[in-house]
């Protein structure tokens, strides 16, 4: 008995120092800070265990709106990277006040290198090689696989710079990733078999990049960030019986209300997603799906 006390005593004794070391070890990873959460897995592919990784805008805050909280700005002001989307609203608010107030955090807007598009339109507008965050770019990059090779090039390239040592493991993770997303947009391509130039139409026009990369037409109800008149609702109504459209995308943050106007009078129904999911390929896989199925 008294061996078993002590062979059990010493077993609970490695647990508590393994538990403490493991604890101390996570408290030490440094950490990066990415705006929303389809980046957090993003740079999870590139970085894999190495650093903790915060999101600054919550779950189902809207970034139009978004401003971020004290508890946010500590985030901030401990990380050592912020990877900025570059174009979001709330982006273009506060990554200067960041920048002034967290002097020692490095920014990196993820979207340099990606031919942006303008917002609020219906037909593809291209500024090829811009990078600004001025008003008037569409910030959605994460949706298109193309664009998201980018992003996670800027990603690798950041924090290999950040941490040289592990550099090696970063390029690696980065070509790996890079495979996963060639396969992503051939599934993606296979899904959309036959739908060349079909028309999506959508309440917010947060799909440009992945229309683009996917030969499609984006047609959106959400006009320069305002609701649509009722004339302009006729108008899309005609539209969508025109092109054959049966479905309506929204983001699942939005008001249904007045896409429900248009499905009914389509005899089309609504399909919700979600812009800001953490499944990224799923999401994507998803998006294809729906765009084919309707």
């Amino acid at each position: 008995m008294k061996n078993f006390l002590l062979n059990l005593f010493a077993f609970i004794l490695i647990i508590f120092l393994f538990s403490c070391k493991s604890g101390q070890e996570k408290s030490q990873k440094q950490s990066l800070t990415v705006s929303i959460l389809p980046q957090k897995y993003i740079a999870e592919q590139i970085t894999g265990t190495r650093f903790q990784i915060n999101v600054l805008l919550p779950v189902g805050a809207n970034h139009e709106t978004f401003e971020p909280r004290p508890s946010d700005m500590a985030s901030l002001s401990g990380s050592s990277l912020y990877f900025s989307v570059g174009s979001l609203d709330f982006e273009r608010n506060w990554i200067p006040r960041i920048a002034g107030s967290v002097k020692s955090l490095k920014i990196i807007n993820t979207s340099i290198g990606i031919p942006l598009l303008g917002g609020h339109h219906h037909e593809s507008h291209e500024h090829e090689g811009s990078n600004s965050t001025e008003s008037g770019i569409d910030p959605h990059t994460w949706l298109s696989p193309e664009a998201v090779k980018v992003q996670a090039r800027n990603i690798a390239a950041a924090v290999s710079e950040l941490d040289a040592a592990n550099a090696k493991e970063y390029e690696l993770n980065l070509e790996r990733f890079t495979n996963r997303i060639d396969s992503l947009q051939i599934e993606i391509k296979q899904i959309l078999k036959g739908c060349k130039g079909k028309t999506i139409m959508l309440f917010h026009p947060s799909l440009a990049y992945f229309a683009r990369e996917f030969d499609l037409e984006q047609l959106s109800i959400e006009e320069e960030g305002k609701e649509p008149s009722a004339g302009r609702i006729r108008e899309l109504i005609d539209i969508a019986k025109l092109k054959g459209v049966k479905s309506i995308l929204i983001s699942k943050e939005f008001d249904v209300r007045h896409a429900e106007t248009i499905a009914a009078e389509i005899g089309g129904k609504i399909v919700v997603f979600d812009p800001m999911s953490a499944d990224w390929p799923g999401n994507l896989v998803y998006l294809a799906n729906a765009i084919a199925k309707n």
